[in-house]
């Protein structure tokens, strides 16, 4: 008598499991640059001096 075995991999969870690890790599990658480039870029920010908006720039021509 041939017994008829269950399906463990369907195709929804095979596609579930690889969206899974590729956004968990993505978030790993985007959380590997911020934690390196973000202390430069608020170093950057802080050591530059923000100019007043000049009101009349008409006037100035």
């Amino acid at each position: 008598m041939i017994s008829k075995s269950k399906k463990y991999f369907t195709f929804f969870g095979i596609l579930a499991a690889t969206v899974d690890r590729k956004m968990h790599s993505v978030c790993c990658t985007v959380s590997s640059i911020l934690s390196k480039d973000l202390p430069k870029i608020t170093k950057l920010l802080l050591s530059k001096q923000l100019k007043p908006i000049k009101i009349n720039l008409t006037n100035h021509i």
